[in-house]
């Protein structure tokens, strides 16, 4: 299977551990997890495996993985695990949501920064496109308040996907983790108002 479009994953070493999130770089078949350490995954011939994929969904597979230390400069991690896919369980088809364009400054904050300004440029059904002067944990988690319709929401997302541009911003795509009681519905809510004209 080839998964162009995925840059994360989460992984369970044994069925009640806790899920580790890893980066994910793929090039055609090769499919190639980034460590931080060489303990961090072992060598296995059966693990599971969720791919996160923008384009396919959520892949989830047993997989083979193969630890070994990185030697590619344009690959940001020390260590890396060869990953092949033995055996997709199900595919989770990506949703094709209501997404909307936006300019919004906005206040996050993550374990790692304390507080930090952004402008979000998209917002979905399932997450948001932002972009920041302050580098983020590439599967980082963030938490940022805003109102969509009448009631501000404080919402929790992961970081899925990097960009890195040229005058020194940072672009981040990240999922909702969780929605607060009423949060999911005022987001159809606003998408839907935005599309319509009714807000801006």
């Amino acid at each position: 299977m080839v998964l162009n479009h995925c840059t994360i994953c989460s992984v369970y070493e044994t069925a009640d551990a806790d899920q580790k999130r890893i980066p994910v770089k793929c090039a055609g078949e090769q499919i190639l997890l980034l460590l931080k350490r060489e303990q961090e995954l072992s060598d296995t011939v059966n693990i599971r495996i969720d791919f996160f994929d923008s384009e396919i969904g959520c892949i989830k597979a047993h997989c083979a993985v193969v630890v070994r230390s990185n030697y590619d400069p344009s690959i940001p991690a020390p260590w890396v695990a060869d990953c092949d896919i033995l055996d997709v369980i199900e595919i989770v088809e990506a949703r094709r949501s209501l997404r909307s364009n936006m300019e919004k400054e906005t206040i996050f904050s993550s374990p790692e920064q304390a507080e930090f300004g952004g402008i979000i440029q998209n917002i979905s059904e399932g997450g948001i496109y932002f972009i920041t002067r302050t580098k983020l944990q590439y599967d980082g988690i963030l938490e940022f308040s805003y109102c969509f319709v009448e009631t501000e929401h404080r919402m929790k997302a992961l970081i899925i996907r990097e960009e890195v541009f040229r005058d020194g911003r940072f672009g981040y795509g990240c999922q909702f983790l969780e929605f607060p009681k009423g949060a999911e519905r005022d987001i159809k809510r606003y998408l839907h108002m935005r599309q319509s004209g009714r807000v801006w």
